[in-house]
């Protein structure tokens, strides 16, 4: 399977959420090294985390080129369906609760969500523009993991059908990562894309 993701926390976030969408990918990818195929899609890459997936064969990393450099954020929210399909991607996951827009149908989708107001924005135009943003990724995702019950709840009260919600706890330290996680990922994605 050949899963696209919006690495926008694991290649450019020094926190948490940085933490779990690396360290998910990484353990996906290690455990499924002959089934597995990442495209990691982020519009810049920090210099700390350019070699982190270096010694995973099955993970590659895009960033925007030639004149979309100039404009990498509209590249990554509304340019990236001719990459998606010259690549053949079967499944896109937003780890940081957007998609990008207008993206292709054919595309199954996922977007994993940590709570409806939890973004901390710099400032109003930022946050309402955040919200646009997930507004569409609840509408156009096939299935939105909450990563609690309490995220379960707030997506409830927000709207998203609960036939679209599924629950993929996070246990012990905020946004571990431990074996058994990746693998209810993995499942997912299988289940998603009919295998």
């Amino acid at each position: 399977m050949l899963i696209g993701y919006d690495a926008t926390n694991a290649m450019r976030n020094t926190g948490p959420l940085g933490d779990f969408s690396r360290n998910l990918i990484a353990h996906i990818a290690a455990a499924h090294v002959k089934d597995f195929r990442a495209l990691l899609f982020s519009s810049h890459i920090k210099s700390d985390y350019r070699s982190f997936f270096s010694g995973d064969s099955n993970v590659s990393t895009y960033v925007p080129t030639g004149g979309a450099k100039l404009l990498p954020e509209i590249w990554l929210r509304y340019r990236l369906n001719p990459w998606l399909k010259t690549e053949k991607v079967n499944l896109f996951h937003g780890l940081n609760e957007e998609l990008p827009f207008h993206i292709d149908r054919g595309i199954k989708t996922i977007i994993t969500c940590y709570g409806v107001n939890e973004h901390h924005h710099t400032s109003l135009p930022d946050m309402l523009a955040w919200r646009v943003r997930m507004n569409y990724a609840f509408s156009a995702a096939n299935i939105v993991v909450a990563v609690s019950d309490t995220v379960k709840d707030q997506l409830l009260a927000h709207g998203v059908p609960e036939d679209k919600i599924r629950v993929i706890g996070i246990k012990g330290h905020p946004y571990e990562v431990s074996n058994e996680l990746a693998d209810q990922y993995f499942e997912l994605y299988r289940s998603l894309l009919g295998y």
